[in-house]
């Protein structure tokens, strides 16, 4: 009975993930509000009956979106900020971490473009954990570089970066120009949390 049940887990799941990169797609190219449960279910090979026996409606797809995310981005994040302490090379970090951003843009353009619609500082939006957790992630790191700034000031800095760092991914050219244009922005980045925290 166990080996029974493997293998329909396993497409289970590989539906689910069809299911989210179709919506990927979808809210990447329409936008939230022009997606909808039949252009994913059509774009993930299945029926719209189909597409419901996972996901109830289209918030439960870009709820399970947001997790997919937040999943992909934490182990990088993670890695990138747990060497940071007094002395980092901010410049090297940053640029890292804007990289690392980058790089999750391209992979999740309907995560990113729901953003824009629901904006992550909303409560209501399925982005507002991820931010969140972002956000607490980045200004521990910031204070492991040694700033002595009142917690309060360190987060909503770290926010106004996180976000600007959304907002411009967003626009950036894809294909060419866009390594320029992310390393602009990792430049800035940088040279205002230097100029912040004298970290």
């Amino acid at each position: 009975m166990t080996s029974a049940r493997a293998p329909q887990q396993h497409r289970s799941r590989a539906t689910v993930e069809r299911i989210l990169d179709a919506a990927e797609a979808e809210i990447g190219e329409l936008g939230l509000a022009g997606a909808g449960t039949r252009g994913i279910a059509a774009r993930a090979g299945l029926s719209v009956g189909a597409l419901y026996r996972f996901f109830p409606d289209k918030a439960a797809i870009t709820d399970a979106l947001a997790r997919r995310y937040l999943a992909d981005l934490m182990p990088p994040y993670a890695t990138t900020v747990a060497g940071i302490g007094p002395g980092a090379d901010l410049d090297a970090v940053v640029t890292t971490l804007v990289g690392q951003a980058a790089a999750l843009q391209l992979s999740h353009p309907g995560y990113y473009r729901l953003t824009e619609e629901l904006p992550p500082e909303r409560g209501d939006s399925p982005a507002h954990q991820v931010r969140e957790q972002v956000l607490d992630l980045f200004t521990d790191a910031v204070r492991a570089a040694g700033t002595d700034a009142p917690d309060a000031d360190v987060r909503r800095v770290v926010a106004l970066c996180v976000e600007t760092v959304r907002h411009a991914l967003v626009r950036a050219p894809v294909g060419e120009g866009r390594d320029v244009a992310v390393d602009e922005l990792a430049r800035m980045v940088a040279a205002y949390l230097r100029a912040r925290f004298s970290v």
